[in-house]
């Protein structure tokens, strides 16, 4: 009986290899030179794609360390046409990509991008048998790239962001600083007339100390809850940083406003992983979060993870589960802050997060980031439209929430020697970007494809453009909500709007 078991075995070894299911192109067996030892290393390969382009013969093979997988830095931004520098006495590596600098100092867990903005690294930059390796993640955090992980395949795949912007509409001639008021062509149809019950929420960033005190305190006509940013996972032990404040408490209930408090992640990636992976810590998190919102008398707890990495998508949903029951036990309503469903968020698995949650938000704005290589809406119509529609397929509607900016951003465009153009951001309240167009003489139009009051003018040779958040482009988006038949809105964040937003929203929603 051995003798034939040994027989089928030697038969299925064979069939193995002349199928080439024990390739040795698919393991890597390497010794590794870093941190001052040599370390063992065998695995399997592992591939990366560049907008479906195969990147092969790398000088350095992409390792995993740590659970983390770090690839060679040159080799990479190469391939994206990237400028890298070395410095060898400070032991730095620079990259420049379209209008990002962006600095890894070796064995350090920060990057320094633009000279101004800290990326935290899952794990350092390191210098493995000579090459500069960084974690992946780096390149969605330095460029804005998307990185996205196949596992059947052990495969990064790497894309150039959508452009989402859409050409320019004619801008007249005719200088107006006044809001244009031309009558709009859109095909929804909402009798405002008729309006439709709903939860109106706006977030309010209480966690900067500047942005709450008895004067900012105004009372919102209409607003069913405040969400105040009073929490959020300081580390990876999972302890909470409290930024709560019992007399906005009072304040708040007095108001009859109800308080959701909101938790984040730090949006921090590494804290995110080593606290939601344990058990331990997921339990502490849940408990200290119970006692916080019996000490402050809340409502509901908000809960907004971002930055939550692909492999870490499970653990957040367990997070999910593990936390709600013990909320609504505590009296405590549960929702949830979503990106906008696409390929690079589904590991939030939103559908899953909906079945248990009350209320899953849609962040249905950033469609142009503070750090976008190209001017555009926060939000236009259309792109909210479109991911709104798209989580309605994803989760209730009785659950589901359309979240609306209050803020819109001025882009400065500067042309280069080289003909190419340089944008930076700067996010602006509703009426410091009225005020900023009107003052500089600059043409008001109605742009049909954003749905918005788009104005530019020039000052010291560069292009100022900002497609303005106002009343108008407000009733466009409650006219999507109801169409959509959500159960409401949420707004970031209170403060930002003009004195006539909320008079819009309450037309539409009671």
């Amino acid at each position: 009986m051995k003798k034939i078991l040994t027989i089928f075995s030697i038969l299925i070894f064979t069939l193995c290899l002349s199928l080439n299911v024990f390739a040795s192109s698919d393991w890597v067996n390497l010794k590794l030179t870093y941190d001052g030892k040599v370390h063992n290393y065998s695995a399997q390969k592992i591939h990366i794609t560049i907008d479906s382009k195969p990147i092969e013969n790398f000088n350095m093979e992409p390792v995993i360390i740590e659970g983390r997988t770090l690839v060679p830095i040159r080799d990479i931004f190469e391939e994206m046409d990237a400028e890298i520098l070395w410095n060898e006495q400070n032991k730095e590596a620079t990259i420049k990509k379209d209008n990002n600098t962006v600095t890894f100092k070796i064995d350090s867990n920060e990057a320094i991008k633009n000279n101004v903005d800290i990326i935290k690294l899952d794990v350092p930059a390191k210098i493995i048998n000579d090459y500069t390796m960084v974690p992946i993640r780096a390149i969605s955090d330095s460029i804005g790239y998307s990185v996205d992980w196949d596992n059947n395949i052990r495969t990064v795949i790497i894309e150039t962001p959508i452009n989402q912007i859409k050409e320019d509409t004619t801008v007249t001639t005719e200088v107006s600083t006044e809001l244009s008021t031309e009558t709009t062509t859109s095909n929804i149809e909402v009798d405002s007339n008729q309006k439709q019950d709903g939860i109106k929420i706006v977030w309010d960033q209480t966690s900067k100390a500047i942005n709450d005190s008895e004067q900012k305190r105004k009372v919102i006509n209409g607003l069913d809850v405040l969400v105040p940013t009073w929490f959020e996972i300081k580390n990876s032990e999972g302890d909470i940083e409290d930024k709560g404040s019992t007399d906005y408490a009072k304040w708040a209930k007095e108001q009859g406003y109800e308080l959701w408090a909101l938790v984040s992640n730090s949006f921090d990636p590494v804290i995110t992983h080593d606290t939601l992976s344990n058990p331990s810590k997921r339990s502490k998190i849940i408990s200290s979060l119970v006692q916080y919102a019996k000490k402050y008398d809340l409502d509901g707890i908000n809960i907004d993870f971002e930055s939550v990495a692909k492999e870490d998508g499970d653990y957040y949903l367990q997070f999910i589960k593990e936390a709600t029951p013990i909320f609504k036990q505590n009296g405590l309503v549960v929702s949830v802050d979503m990106y906008v469903p696409t390929p690079w968020t589904a590991h939030y698995q939103m559908e899953e997060v909906g079945k248990v949650v009350d209320y899953v938000i849609i962040m249905a704005y950033d469609e142009h980031y503070s750090t976008s290589k190209e001017s555009g809406s926060v939000s236009s119509l259309p792109w909210a439209e479109k991911y709104m529609t798209e989580a309605t397929k994803l989760v209730s509607k009785d659950k589901l929430i359309m979240g609306v900016p209050f803020y819109t951003r001025v882009w400065t465009e500067t042309k280069n020697a080289d003909g190419s153009v340089s944008v930076v951001s700067k996010s602006l309240k509703m009426d410091e970007a009225l005020e900023l167009l009107q003052s500089n003489n600059a043409n008001i139009v109605w742009d049909e494809e954003t749905r918005q009051n788009y104005g530019e003018y020039f000052s010291d040779g560069t292009t100022k453009k900002i497609w303005l958040e106002d009343e108008k482009s407000m009733e466009e988006r409650m006219k999507v909500a109801r169409q959509l038949d959500v159960k409401g809105i949420a707004a970031w964040k209170r403060g930002h709007e003009n004195d006539k937003t909320w008079d819009i929203i309450n037309k539409y929603f009671k």
